[in-house]
């Protein structure tokens, strides 16, 4: 327009180059004095993906005791949040992983608890599948007790990562519950012992999952 108005080109160059870095100067200005560092709110994200995960697990836990139409499709349907709100939680950690001032071993804190989320993602996934290939008919006691406490510490973890002081000192001994269940396995039917196997990996992931949030929270 100010050129067709009769101002020279090379001035409208000048005018609109002053113009970009006088914003970029006042955006810079504006951010230094209201920072909006994505890694003051990470710990949000990341306790939305735990309790999806939670969900996730539940939903297929209750899959065990009974089956029809409407349960898969809550399954499908707490298996997608899980993957969608998971992808959200990773791109908050990478937003907090390239600012300046974050510490080296918060990064490493950070993509560890990815890693393990998608390692607690997958036990949950092969214990899905079997339940697919044949309903486990054999659900004793202590295979509950293990259900139960994983949620439980997954939503200890969850509150931990929105603040709460006391919730680390509550998570159950998932292993020690594992335990049981191994030497329980004559209770599982024989078509069941994937359970076991499943079982195990989803302990690993979730016992290094909350190792690696309080690092995180700790550091």
């Amino acid at each position: 327009e100010l050129s067709a108005a009769g101002t020279p080109a090379s001035q409208v160059v000048t005018y609109r180059a002053i113009s970009t870095v006088a914003g970029g100067m006042l955006a810079l200005l504006a951010y230094a004095i209201w920072p909006t560092w994505e890694q003051r709110t990470t710990g949000a994200p990341l306790a939305d993906m735990t309790d999806a995960c939670r969900a996730y697990f539940h939903a297929v836990v209750e899959h065990f005791s009974r089956s029809g139409k409407d349960l898969e499709v809550q399954i499908d349907s707490k298996r997608r949040e899980f993957r969608r709100i998971r992808s959200e939680a990773a791109a908050s950690v990478d937003r907090a992983s390239a600012e300046p001032g974050i510490r080296p071993d918060k990064i490493s804190a950070l993509q560890s608890m990815m890693a393990s989320s998608l390692a607690l993602f997958a036990s949950i996934l092969g214990l899905e599948v079997g339940l697919q290939e044949g309903n486990v008919h054999t659900t004793p006691d202590v295979f509950q007790k293990f259900a139960d406490d994983v949620e439980f510490t997954l939503y200890f973890v969850a509150a931990s990562l929105r603040g709460s002081v006391s919730a680390v000192n509550m998570v159950p001994k998932v292993r020690d519950d594992h335990t049981r269940m191994l030497e329980s396995r004559n209770a599982f039917a024989p078509k069941d012992q994937f359970v076991l196997i499943e079982t195990d990996r989803l302990t690993t992931a979730l016992n290094t999952y909350r190792e690696q949030t309080m690092r995180y929270l700790n550091g």
